[in-house]
């Protein structure tokens, strides 16, 4: 039997966070005016918050290194 991990796993965190984002968006693609609650939270200052939280990180991190190497060049 496998044992659980406790452990705290940021990236599974960011996988779990944008596969909600993906089916909010494929919500309102696929029902348009039926998915006004999920345009509603993809529109909200919570989404902001979430996007902020799990997304800028990763591109914070792509930002920097972008510049790194453009210095190294």
């Amino acid at each position: 039997m496998l044992s659980q991990s406790n452990d705290f796993r940021p990236q599974a965190t960011e996988r779990l966070f944008l596969a909600v984002v993906h089916q909010a968006i494929a919500d309102v693609l696929e029902n348009g005016k039926e998915a006004k609650e999920a345009e509603r939270w993809l529109l909200s200052k919570d989404f902001d918050a979430l996007h902020r939280l799990f997304a800028s990180p990763a591109k914070a991190c792509g930002i920097a290194t972008t510049k790194r190497n453009r210095r190294s060049a």
